[in-house]
């Protein structure tokens, strides 16, 4: 290990594993939902405005975060594609070079610390971690604000232990303080502030702190903050301060916010699997930890900094009421540091350290091995009961029946080379520790970006219904003569990435405010009904549209037969609930309008899948208004259900839920 180790060659190779961790699925995973493409869109919209002060989704203001991540998005975008493109890949650069400056501080400030070659096995653990690799593919703030956290730690240790650190200790430091709050506000300031006052506390010592006490460093750190903070404060009237303190971050101190919940112990549970492949030596770590500082030898001081870096930001975040696995992610580098610790010195390690450290791995990656194809084989085909019956009912496509046995195949190699490397490991690990076991762990970490974020969730083909839509908007053209760019889409499935994928002209509401939105405009419009949110639609349609006629469908007559049973037992217990009332009552029940008026266009298509955002089977009704004239003849009467007057009104729509 001393070889990888040494000079320039140590942080090429950890920034290699990192950016490697971080790239897998980048550019194949579709816009996610809620928060990245929330991020992703607010961006979007400041370079198509100009405006880069304030944040806004659609016309709402999203005064949640600060605007360092968008900023840094925009560059990225602006350099490397156009707001116009809509290439989630684009937004995520800054998340990889977070993920990068994470690793790379981790090992530089470890090397202080600990020593280089543990520092070195700590940080390319890091750089592999399932959580880390995870948020470096998403285009939001916490990645970045982990390379800040980390950076801001590391000038800690050096000033802690660097050969006479001078200013520009202090100038990362409090330029990591600085970019920090303006990613996301106090985290990175509470982590290091909570570290050095447990420090202060426990050693009664100040000394090793004055290479960062400089009086420009606070005004440094604040310079880099105020200015867009008072600029943004003036252009909402004082709303960015007010909701991000009273409406994001004050309920989630008290209260589990926005339905993210869970109990003390919640991050500690999840955290074999997050913090895979480093698991592998975490207890054998923390065993030099504790005897570092019962024992009191010369690495006491190194062991009691990393204690208080990793315990009261984790014990903080456990005690919070509102929970997410990300949010502990700042406290993950001094976890892995000890690890890398627990590696170099395993020989010192007990045997029950060693066998819990080995079980924890191996429980990890049973769980993944199980979790990775079962999760393709059940979203790798977005076929559902809605999209058969709607399809017999003569809507054109919307789903694929079974697995593509080529897409199934390479999951499935994937997934097999992450358990071999697994295996590798825990072998390595018992039979000869150390360099080979770190290398099998950090391969098998790697392995696992390549089978979950590079195969298996790029081809979850039921969770990309934004994608599904677009594809079906590049009809657009022929069917009403305008491009898809310029099309306008009106929607009642309001996930954020569908308003990323389609642009900031798309207007979202309930399925009355689409259609009505659609009626008032004399150009053509492409609308998106989503029936899971809008059951007296399905209901209707099924009923309404329903047939014995199957021609056209493609569909094997196996499947036709069991839609028209499943079509047939619906309509009797549609008539049931309403038993004084025959078929054609039923569809006058108060809720059909035909679209006619709209010029309802012939195409008529589906787009079928999850919505994972809400746990719902979703099947979206596609079609588009005001035909082009060479259409205009071929015109289908579509149906639509109002809501019922004399019914209350369920599953209102929140473009901001």
């Amino acid at each position: 290990m001393t070889e990888l180790a040494r000079g320039v060659r140590a942080y090429v190779i950890i920034g290699l594993l990192a950016a490697l961790s971080a790239l897998a699925g980048i550019f194949t995973l579709p816009p996610l939902d809620r928060d990245e493409s929330r991020f992703a869109q607010a961006t979007a919209q400041m370079l198509e405005t100009g405006n880069f002060v304030e944040i806004n989704f659609l016309d709402t203001e999203r005064n949640k975060k600060p605007v360092g991540i968008h900023w840094m998005q925009a560059v990225t975008v602006a350099a490397l594609s156009d707001a116009e493109a809509r290439e989630i890949w684009a937004y995520r650069i800054p998340s990889l070079l977070g993920v990068i400056l994470a690793a790379l501080a981790a090992f530089w400030g470890g090397s202080k610390l600990i020593g280089r070659e543990a520092a070195f096995a700590g940080a390319a653990l890091f750089a592999t971690t399932i959580l880390l690799g995870i948020e470096g593919g998403i285009a939001k703030t916490d990645a970045m604000l982990a390379g800040c956290t980390t950076l801001a730690m590391a000038a800690l240790m050096n000033a802690r232990g660097g050969d006479s650190p001078g200013w520009k200790t202090a100038l990362l430091f409090w330029f990591a303080i600085g970019l920090g709050a303006l990613i996301k506000g106090p985290v990175t300031p509470m982590v290091a502030g909570l570290a050095i006052i447990a420090l202060l506390i426990w050693e009664r010592e100040w000394r090793w702190l004055k290479p960062v006490l400089t009086w420009w460093g606070p005004i440094l750190a604040i310079s880099m903050v105020v200015p867009w903070l008072v600029s943004i404060q003036i252009a909402t009237e004082g709303n960015f301060l007010r909701e991000a303190l009273g409406d994001d971050l004050g309920p989630k101190l008290v209260s589990s916010h926005e339905r993210h919940g869970g109990p003390i112990g919640y991050h500690l549970l999840l955290l074999p699997l997050l913090l895979f492949p480093a698991t592998l030596f975490l207890v054998p770590g923390v065993g030099r930890l504790v005897g570092a500082i019962r024992q009191k030898t010369d690495m006491a001081g190194a062991a009691r900094f990393l204690v208080c870096w990793a315990v009261p930001t984790w014990l903080v975040f456990e005690l919070l009421p509102t929970k997410l696995p990300h949010y502990v992610l700042p406290a993950y580098p001094a976890l892995a540091l000890a690890a890398g610790w627990g590696l170099v010195e395993l020989v010192k390690a007990q045997a029950w350290q060693r066998w819990v450290s080995w079980g924890l791995f191996a429980f990890a990656g049973v769980v993944f091995a199980i979790v990775i194809p079962v999760a393709f084989v059940m979203y790798g085909n977005n076929a559902s009961w809605d999209a058969v019956r709607l399809s017999l009912a003569g809507f054109q496509g919307g789903f694929d029946l079974g697995l593509d046995p080529a897409v199934a195949a390479r999951v499935f190699i994937a997934s097999a080379i992450f358990v071999g490397l697994t295996a590798a490991a825990l072998v390595s690990d018992r039979v000869k520790p150390g360099v080979l076991a770190l290398v099998f762990a950090v391969l098998a970490g790697l392995g696992w970006q390549l089978a979950a974020r590079g195969a298996a969730l790029p081809n979850a083909f039921a969770v990309r219904l934004a994608d599904q839509v677009r594809a079906a908007r590049e009809n657009s053209e022929t069917i009403t003569g305008l491009s898809p760019d310029e099309i306008v889409t009106a929607s009642s499935y309001t996930e954020p990435s569908l308003v990323f994928s389609l642009g900031s002209d798309t207007v979202l509401g309930s399925a009355d405010e689409v259609l009505a939105f659609a009626e008032s405009r004399e150009e053509p419009t492409m609308v998106v009904l989503d029936l899971s949110r809008e059951p007296g639609l399905r209901n209707f349609l099924l009923y309404q549209r329903g047939s014995d006629s199957a021609d056209g469908t493609g569909l094997p007559d196996w499947l036709i037969a069991r839609g028209r049973t499943a079509f047939h037992g619906m309509r009797d217990d549609l008539q049931n609930s309403l038993p004084e009332a025959g078929d054609s009552q039923l569809a006058n029940a108060g809720w059909m309008l035909t679209l006619r008026d709209l010029g309802a266009c012939p195409a008529r298509t589906l787009a079928s899948g999850t919505n994972y955002s809400r746990g719902d089977e979703t099947v979206l009704v596609i079609l588009f208004t005001r035909c082009a004239p060479s259409n205009a003849n071929d015109v289908r009467v579509m149906t639509r259900i109002l809501p019922n007057p004399n019914a209350t009104e369920t599953n209102p729509n929140d473009p901001q839920d």
